[in-house]
C-alpha cells in the first residue's frame, strides 16, 4: 500500500519526497490544484450529515448536563440547566459540531490509507483558549485555528503518527478597530449613559439587538409606556489568566461512553471560553451594571449568541421569571429541514417569533421597510449573487458544509458557460465577498472568465439591485426573501441535494419551480434567461408568479405596512398579564 504525508491544513505542506495526502479541500490555497489525493468529505453523505445532526444534538444535551453540575461546583452556584443553556449553549454546540467534524475526517484518513506521519506545529495550548463567544467563532474560521484542533485531536487520540515541525503556530488576533464615525460613537454612547441611568427604574419590557432601528423602538417604548430608553453598547468581557486547576474540575462529573466523548471532555476543559471560566463573576458584577436590575419580558434577534453580558444577565431574568422571547433574523430557518443554529434558537426562547411560519408571528421590520422601497432599475445586467461559505464546517444545517460546497460551483461554472455560448456572459456581475476565511470565490470565477465583480463593502445590496435587470440568488437565504419583497424580477439557482427543504416549505418551492422562479440546473436556468432576457417584467408580473411569491411571503418572509402597530399589540397583550411589583413572569 502506497504510503502518504497527511496535510490538514494549508500550513502543514509536505516537502518530503513522501506522497502527500490532502485531508480535505480546505488544504489548497486561493483554489489551487496540487493534483494530490483528498480524502472524500464524510459530509457528502446526506443522509450520514441528517443523522449526525440528531447525535450531535443528543452529545450537547449530554454534555450541556455535565457542563451545569461542573460550572455550578466551580462558581459556587445553583443554576439551572436552562440557565447555562443560554450563558453557555451556543460555544458548547458550535465547539461539539466542529471537534466531531474534525476527528470524523481525520479517522477516515486513518482507516483508508496508510499515512507515514503528520507534521505537528509548536505552539502554546493555552494562547488558544478563546476570550468569548466572539473570539471563537472569530478563530473557528482561520488555518491557524484548525491547524492546532485538528493537532489536539491527534495528540490524544494518535490516529495518526506525528513529526514534529519547527512551524510555529500563533493564534490570529480579532481587531478592536471600530470603525463608526465619531458622531455616531458620541450618539450611542450618550445613549448607553442615558440607558443605564434608568436601570435602577423597573422597565416592563426590554429589547436588544432587535433589529429594528432605533427611531422606531424609542417609539415603541414610549407607547408602552416603560424605560424610554434601551441602548446597549456591546462590552467585551475582561481577560483573566488561565487557571488550570479551575479548568481540571470540568473533568471530576464525568463518565465517557466512547473514545470520542472521552476526547471531546478532554479537549472542552482546554477551550471553553475565559468568560466561562476564569472571568465568569467578573461578567456576572457587569452585566448587572449594564442592564436593568429587572424585567418582565426580553426580547432579541440576535444577543442571545454572542453578547455574553447580555446572555448571563437574560439567563438569571429568565430563573426569576422573565419572558425570553427571540425573533428570527433571517432566512432558511422555516424552510431547511433541519436547521442546528435554528434549533438553537427555539430550544432558548419561551416565545420563538417567526415571519409566518410558526406558533408567534411578528412581521419583520426590515422587510417591512423594504416593502415600500420603489425601485427603478437601471441597467440590464445580471445580479449573480453566490453563496459565502466557510471552508471549514462550523455547525449543521441542510445546507452546503466545507467540500461539498465545490458540487455548487460545478454548476455555476457550466451556468456561466450556457450564458458564454448565448453571448450574455459579459451581462453577469458578481457580488462576492472578499475574505481570507472563505472559499475564494473570486479566484475560482476569474478563472472562468468573469471579468464583472461587485465587492460587497463597495456598494450596498439595494444599490447592487436597482442596477439589475435579475437577480441570481444562489442559496436559500435572507437575501432571496429581501428581493422577493421588493418585487424584483429574481430567480433562485441551487443544487437540490444540498438544499433539503422542509415540508412546509416543499409546496412553494414546487411552485416556484413550476413558474420560473427556482432553477436546479444551469440548462433551464439559462434557458429561462434567453426566453426573457428582453423583458424579465412580463414574466415576473404574471399572475402566477405573484401568487406565488405572497404565498411564500405570508409563511416565511411576513412584513406588514402596519408593523409597528402589530408589535405594539402583541408586547401589550403580554404586559397586560403582568403585574411587575409583584413578579417578573407573564401570570
Amino acid at each position: 500500500m502506497k504510503k502518504y504525508v497527511l496535510e490538514t491544513t494549508p500550513l502543514n505542506r509536505n516537502t518530503s519526497k513522501i506522497e502527500t495526502l490532502l485531508l480535505g479541500d480546505w488544504c489548497n490555497l486561493d483554489g489551487e490544484n496540487r493534483g494530490f489525493k483528498v480524502v472524500d468529505y464524510h459530509w457528502s453523505d446526506r443522509k450520514q450529515l441528517h443523522l449526525d445532526y440528531q447525535r450531535i444534538f443528543s452529545l450537547y444535551e449530554i454534555y450541556l448536563k455535565k457542563l451545569t453540575i461542573s460550572l455550578n461546583e466551580i462558581h459556587d452556584v445553583e443554576h439551572t440547566i436552562d440557565y447555562w443553556r443560554i450563558v453557555v449553549g451556543p460555544w458548547l454546540y458550535y465547539f461539539i459540531c466542529i471537534v466531531f467534524d474534525r476527528y470524523q475526517m481525520l479517522f477516515k484518513a486513518s482507516k483508508k490509507f496508510d499515512i507515514k506521519y503528520t507534521l505537528e506545529p509548536q505552539y502554546n495550548t493555552d494562547s488558544w483558549i478563546p476570550l468569548d463567544y466572539i473570539d471563537f467563532n472569530y478563530k473557528f474560521y482561520s488555518d491557524e485555528w484548525n491547524y492546532y484542533i485538528f493537532s489536539e485531536i491527534n495528540k490524544y487520540t494518535n490516529l495518526i503518527d506525528k513529526k514534529n515541525s519547527d512551524y510555529a503556530l500563533f493564534p490570529s488576533v480579532l481587531s478592536k478597530n471600530d470603525k463608526r464615525h465619531w458622531s455616531k460613537k458620541i450618539v450611542k454612547g450618550l445613549l448607553f449613559f442615558l440607558s443605564k441611568l434608568t436601570n435602577k427604574y423597573l422597565t416592563k419590557v426590554l429589547f436588544v439587538e432587535i433589529g429594528i432601528p432605533q427611531i422606531y423602538m424609542y417609539k415603541l417604548l414610549f407607547k408602552l409606556k416603560t424605560s424610554p430608553f434601551s441602548y446597549f453598547n456591546r462590552v467585551r468581557p475582561k481577560f483573566f489568566d488561565i487557571n488550570p486547576a479551575m479548568r481540571d474540575n470540568l473533568n471530576n462529573n464525568d463518565i465517557c461512553d466512547n473514545e470520542f466523548e472521552k476526547l471531546l471532555t478532554s479537549l472542552i476543559s482546554g477551550n471553553i471560553p475565559i468568560s466561562y471560566i476564569e472571568g465568569y463573576s467578573q461578567l456576572v458584577r457587569e452585566s448587572n451594571n449594564i442592564f436593568p436590575k429587572k424585567t418582565s419580558i426580553i426580547v432579541t434577534a440576535n444577543a442571545y449568541f454572542s453578547n455574553e453580558h447580555f446572555k448571563t444577565w437574560a439567563a438569571l431574568q429568565k430563573e426569576h421569571g422573565a419572558k425570553l422571547w427571540i425573533t428570527v433574523h433571517g432566512g432558511h430557518h422555516g424552510t431547511a429541514l433541519f436547521n442546528g443554529p435554528g434549533k438553537l434558537t427555539e430550544d432558548n426562547a419561551d416565545r420563538f417569533y417567526s415571519w409566518g411560519w410558526g406558533k408567534y408571528n411578528l412581521p419583520s421590520c426590515k422587510l417591512s421597510l423594504l416593502a415600500d422601497v420603489n425601485l427603478t432599475r437601471s441597467s440590464n445586467q445580471i445580479l449573480f449573487i453566490p453563496y459565502s461559505l466557510s471552508k471549514y464546517s462550523n455547525h449543521i444545517d441542510s445546507s452546503p458544509i466545507s467540500s461539498t460546497f465545490k458540487n455548487c460551483l460545478k454548476m455555476q461554472f457550466l451556468f456561466f458557460n450556457k450564458l458564454n455560448e448565448h453571448g450574455l456572459i459579459d451581462n453577469l456581475f458578481i457580488r462576492i465577498k472578499d475574505s481570507q476565511q472563505m472559499w475564494n470565490l473570486h479566484y475560482e470565477y476569474k478563472k472562468y472568465g468573469i471579468k464583472n465583480f461587485i465587492l460587497s463593502d463597495s456598494e450596498t445590496i439595494l444599490n447592487s439591485i436597482k442596477k439589475s435587470s435579475l437577480v441570481i440568488v444562489t442559496y436559500d437565504s435572507t437575501i432571496f426573501l429581501e428581493t422577493l419583497t421588493l418585487n424584483t424580477p429574481t430567480c433562485l439557482f441551487f443544487n437540490e441535494n444540498l438544499w433539503e427543504m422542509s415540508l412546509l416549505s416543499k409546496k412553494h418551492f414546487k411552485k416556484f419551480l413550476e413558474c420560473g422562479i427556482l432553477h436546479f440546473n444551469e440548462n433551464s436556468l439559462a434557458s429561462h434567461i434567453v426566453t426573457y432576457q428582453n423583458n424579465y417584467d412580463e414574466w415576473w408580473r404574471s399572475d402566477v408568479v405573484q401568487d406565488s411569491i405572497q404565498d411564500f411571503l405570508l409563511e416565511f418572509g411576513y412584513s406588514s405596512n402596519n408593523w409597528q402597530k402589530k408589535w405594539f399589540d402583541e408586547v401589550n397583550n403580554a404586559l397586560s398579564n403582568i403585574d411587575i411589583n409583584t413578579s417578573n413572569g407573564i401570570k
